[in-house]
Parts: structure tokens; sequence; C-alpha cells
């Protein structure tokens, strides 16, 4: 990947996300799903893992509400839960080969990495987030401006 790592790329993407917080509520901006995934994502590559302990940290959601956004991860397939060996009164929650797919997919699709990374200092830039040209609306549709 010419220099530049899936994890590094991951790091990016949840730092813009928090940087969202400084423009935007929290509550407009929040989907805890796609943070605990960033995340998973970042630890797996580290080799760590997350509890479901350590998710309810990262979502900022309750109990409740944590271990509903981990069930409709795992009803997706996208993550599954696993008793710690050395403890088994924790879970472990991890991606799933098609969560690890679904990730290494969508943060290739994310970064143009390998035309930036190709140039030396050309910094990596999200494509997905360069804004499209503006549409036109139906004919007879009026402009709400």
């Amino acid at each position: 990947m010419s220099g530049v790592s899936l994890l590094a790329l991951a790091r990016q993407t949840q730092q813009a996300r928090i940087n969202c917080s400084e423009h935007f509520p929290k509550h407009v901006f929040r989907d805890s799903a796609w943070d605990i995934m960033l995340e998973l994502f970042a630890v797996a590559e580290e080799g760590r893992f997350l509890c479901v302990k350590d998710i309810m940290a990262i979502s900022g959601e309750s109990a409740t509400g944590t271990m509903r956004r981990i069930e409709s991860l795992e009803e997706a397939e996208l993550v599954v839960r696993r008793f710690d060996p050395r403890d088994h009164r924790r879970m472990r929650v991890v991606l799933s080969e098609k969560g690890r797919e679904a990730m290494v997919s969508f943060l290739h699709h994310l970064f143009e990495v390998g035309e930036a990374a190709s140039h030396g200092n050309a910094p990596i830039q999200p494509i997905s987030f360069v804004p499209l040209a503006p549409r036109r609306p139906p004919s007879g549709l009026r402009d709400c401006s």
C-alpha cells in the first residue's frame, strides 16, 4: 500500500469523526455503530481486542444502547462475540471476516491511496468526501433558496 497502512487510514477516519464534534452537535453526527467498527478494525490491526465494556466507552451510549448496537452489528454478521479465554465473565467483540473485508474495502474506497501515495509527499485525500457537482432540480420543482 505504498507505506500507508490501513490502520493509519482507519485512525485518520476516526480523527475526522472526532473533529466533527468541534463543528456540529455530537448527537447530530453520532453513529456509534460506525465508531465501533472503526475501533474494532484498528485494535485488530494492532493485535488487540475489545470487550463489551470497552465498546460501551467508545459508543458513548448506555449499556442497553451499546448492547443493542452490538446485537445489530452481529445480526448483520459484521462482528462476533466470544468469551474471553482468560476470564469467562468478559465478552470480547471482534470483527467477523465479513466485517473486516467490508472495512478494508471501504477504507480503500474512502482514500485514494494508490495515486496519492505514489507522489511521495502528496497527502492522501479522502475521495468520498469530494463534493459532487450541484444537481439541478427536476423540471417543475423550484430550488428552496
